[in-house]
C-alpha cells in the first residue's frame, strides 16, 4: 500500500498501471509491484462454505400477520445496519409468501 508524498491520501493503481491520486501526483508501477501490492490471494479453506438457501429453515420463527398475504407464519433475523450504539435492524420474511420487512421498534 502506498501513499501520495504531497497530500498522504492512500493511492490506488489505475487500469493504465500507475498509481494516482485525487490531488494530481502519479507514478509509474511495475507490474510485479502491482501484483506484490495490490491483488488479493485468497487463503481461504475450501472446505468452508457459506449455504445460502431460500428454504429458511434454519431461522428462528414467529407469529406474525404478513401484510400481503395474510400468513402467520415469520422467520426472522437481525443486522447491524447503523453504528454500533444503535440498536440493529430487525427483519421478518413471511413463510408463506417471501415478503420481507423492518419492524419499526
Amino acid at each position: 500500500m502506498k501513499f501520495c508524498p504531497k497530500c498522504n491520501s492512500m493511492v490506488f493503481p489505475k487500469k493504465n498501471g500507475k498509481l494516482k491520486c485525487k490531488c494530481g501526483w502519479e507514478e509509474e508501477i511495475s507490474k510485479e509491484e502491482l501484483a506484490e501490492e495490490y491483488e488479493f490471494k485468497d487463503n481461504a479453506n475450501p472446505k468452508d462454505t457459506v449455504i445460502i438457501t431460500d428454504n429458511n429453515k434454519t431461522l428462528p420463527t414467529l407469529e406474525i400477520t404478513c401484510y400481503k398475504c395474510g400468513g402467520t407464519k415469520g422467520y426472522w433475523w437481525t443486522v447491524q445496519t447503523r453504528s454500533a450504539d444503535e440498536a440493529p435492524t430487525f427483519f421478518i420474511r413471511c413463510a408463506k409468501c417471501g415478503n420481507t420487512w423492518r419492524r419499526s421498534n
